[in-house]
């Protein structure tokens, strides 16, 4: 079963409202949707934020149902040039930029005892989700994208988790979606649009641009759902 996140509500009202669906019951905070496009049934749920309320979210959807496609949307902070607002990320994969063991021998971004804190996304989804960028006119890169708990607005991070990673954009779940993923050996992909640069002036694009972005990522969202099941 396909399965699309994002952090909340206000992500994915728009995108509900194009199919048949039926709320249905989950964790306290959680919106969950039994959706249905051409007698395949698939799942749209919030996540919440937080690596515990997302961990814990996709932990429930996936002991509950029987979920083989994680597809992330939601909007970034781009933290490069080549990545101007509106455009789309379809991540080519995710790192947590806030995990750093890198004092005890790790590599950065990656935890003890997993093998790999770069978290890829799977090939033919993220053709499928660049074939619906394209049906959208909207520009998309490959970037890789850094997240961690916090909303980047600092010039100076930006430009250390750029230099790091050599990351594309900056958002606050796509890592732990990742790891969680890769661990439970899911198939994974995500698009997230550009609502500002990640710098110092990052508060006033986002509230400038969050919703036309909101509103460009559930467009594509939207093409990629037919795209995969036709």
């Amino acid at each position: 079963m396909l399965l699309i996140v994002a952090p909340e509500d206000k992500y994915i009202s728009n995108l509900v409202n194009k199919f048949e669906y039926t709320k249905k019951n989950a964790l306290d905070g959680i919106n969950l949707y039994s959706c249905n496009y051409n007698e395949h049934q698939f799942l749209i749920a919030t996540t919440g934020y937080g690596k515990v309320n997302v961990t814990n979210t996709l932990r429930y959807l996936c002991d509950n149902y029987d979920v083989k496609v994680i597809a992330q949307i939601g909007t970034a902070g781009s933290i490069s040039d080549s990545n101007d607002i509106f455009s789309a990320i379809v991540f080519s994969s995710a790192i947590q930029f806030d995990v750093d063991f890198s004092p005890n021998g790790y590599s950065p971004g990656v935890i003890p005892n997993i093998p790999k804190g770069i978290y890829s996304t799977n090939k033919d989804l993220r053709e499928c989700m660049q074939r619906s960028c394209q049906i959208c006119g909207v520009n998309y890169s490959n970037d890789l994208i850094a997240s961690g708990d916090m909303f980047v607005c600092n010039n100076s991070l930006a430009n250390s988790i750029r230099r790091e990673y050599n990351a594309g954009a900056v958002d606050v779940e796509s890592g732990v979606v990742g790891q969680f993923a890769f661990q439970n050996k899911i198939a994974y992909v995500g698009v997230k649009v550009v609502s500002n640069f990640a710098y110092n002036n990052a508060l006033r694009q986002y509230n400038l641009y969050e919703d036309e972005a909101i509103l460009t990522s559930e467009k594509i969202a939207n093409k990629f759902i037919k795209n995969y099941y036709d």
